[in-house]
């Protein structure tokens, strides 16, 4: 038997919920994707239909370009042969129930992990740390959504020990429909955020939905809590699972101590759980990742590791983080960390820029999804902008009151640019040998394509 799932597994769930299936040949589905541009051999594809695209136009060119398989709410017009299709109403709710269904046949352990910030990077050392160990599998990138979670699935195997999963949510029951499909046995809540505050309303709105994956939790699973952060801390109590609480809070039974910032080579610190004592050393740059961190060796423990073993393999684990440290041809050392924004990460990656040497650069672009807090939160950047670097370029209409805030504090050197093209060249004009650059924004400002002008690529 393949340890992988196979078409013949897709077609008779779905069949079996009444679904219409054109059944192609019987080989392995080794993924999912939902780009038909991006699709691998052995991947299903899953028409999903969103705000801009519907996917239901592409399922032709995806089995073209290598998908053995789909889920649509329409076949296409002529389905190439050997290709296995599922025909569904809604292709969320269809990919769900496969997803489900075959977590349920490999019977992993799963790990689920949400936060407003931090969580691929705790996913990702998490995995990393338990495959010491055990046979795991991990979520690729940010599959973390009720489409994206279902895809992450699809590349489960039957060997696979252990799945470590991240779940994100920007509307209410999100965290819940996600743990009715993967069914996890740890639940990590690393911290609770502004980010999405414009759908649920209230920061009391966003801690009551990720503190629902603790409260979903089985009676024989554990919870696994930042109490450092009050909003968990206050809900850690009255749980029916186990609770593994972290942080440097003198009521976290998994106890960390003073922090060594070592810059761009990572940190150090203590950690003692249940009267064990170890130390950790952290390879990626930042103190604010270290809660991240701290949620590994939970659900290390969690899942029946000692301090000890789970300290050592936290310390060895191989990750990219979302720290990417490049090189300017003039010298520069640049800190690619725009993968998202929200007001914890900047804070944090502008704190970390303030403590390097050499003169310190932020590079930066809106934070979304802020609500009424927009202006306050992008005002408070400003102020500790003023604090960590000595010239800021910020860019876009919400980072004006960034601008006026960090003047405002002191900072002689702010400018302001309505378009990221226009700062990054003013950004490329003033570097030099030695010069610190972080580059941060929000996804959805593509800052990526501004890095080959910095670099001197272009």
């Amino acid at each position: 038997m393949t340890a992988h799932m196979t078409t013949a597994f897709v077609a008779k769930e779905m069949s079996d919920r009444g679904y219409r299936v054109i059944e192609g040949a019987v080989v392995p589905v080794t993924g999912g994707t939902a780009d038909s541009r991006r699709v691998r051999p052995g991947d299903l594809f899953a028409a999903f239909q969103g705000e801009h695209t519907d996917g239901n136009l592409y399922v032709a060119d995806a089995l073209a370009n290598g998908a053995v398989a789909a889920i649509c709410q329409a076949p296409p017009g002529l389905v190439a042969p050997g290709k296995t299709v599922v025909v569904a109403p809604s292709t969320t709710i269809a990919a769900g129930q496969l997803a489900h269904a075959w977590r349920r046949e490999c019977s992993p352990r799963v790990a689920g992990i949400t936060g407003t910030v931090g969580k691929t990077t705790a996913k990702d050392l998490t995995a990393a740390a338990l495959s010491s160990r055990f046979s795991t599998h991990c979520s690729e990138g940010n599959l973390n959504s009720r489409e994206g979670l279902p895809l992450a699935l699809m590349s489960l195997r039957r060997d696979h020990e252990v799945s470590v999963l991240e779940m994100g949510m920007d509307s209410p029951g999100e965290i819940v429909e996600l743990c009715e499909i993967a069914e996890p046995e740890a639940g990590v809540v690393l911290n609770i955020g502004l980010t999405h505050v414009s759908k649920l309303g209230s920061i009391e709105a966003i801690a009551a939905e990720k503190l629902s994956l603790a409260r979903w939790l089985p009676p024989s699973g554990t919870a696994v809590l930042n109490v450092d952060d009050p909003l968990i801390a206050a809900a850690a109590a009255g749980l029916r699972s186990r609770t593994i609480t972290f942080g440097a809070s003198a009521s976290a039974t998994l106890r960390r101590g003073e922090i060594e910032d070592l810059g761009l080579h990572g940190s150090r610190f203590p950690v003692s759980f249940a009267g064990d004592r170890a130390t950790v050393r952290l390879r990626i740059p930042g103190v604010h990742v270290v809660p991240g961190a701290l949620a590994a060796l939970g659900v290390c423990i969690a899942l029946g590791m000692s301090l000890k073993d789970s300290a050592a393999s936290v310390e060895s684990a191989e990750t990219g983080g979302r720290v990417r440290v490049l090189l300017s041809d003039r010298g520069a050392i640049i800190l690619d960390d725009r993968y998202n924004s929200s007001p914890a990460s900047l804070a944090g990656a502008l704190r970390l820029l303030g403590r390097l040497d050499g003169r310190r650069i932020a590079f930066i672009g809106r934070m979304a999804e802020l609500g009424d807090y927009e202006e306050a939160e992008h005002r408070r950047a400003g102020a500790i902008a003023a604090e960590t670097c000595d010239i800021l370029v910020a860019v876009g209409e919400q980072c004006r009151s960034t601008v006026q805030e960090a003047k405002s504090a002191g900072l002689s050197d702010a400018r302001w640019f309505a378009g990221k093209d226009e700062a990054a060249a003013a950004v490329r004009a003033l570097l030099r040998p030695g010069d610190q650059v972080l580059v941060k924004a929000s996804r959805g400002e593509a800052f990526e394509t501004i890095l080959p002008v910095l670099e001197g690529r272009e």
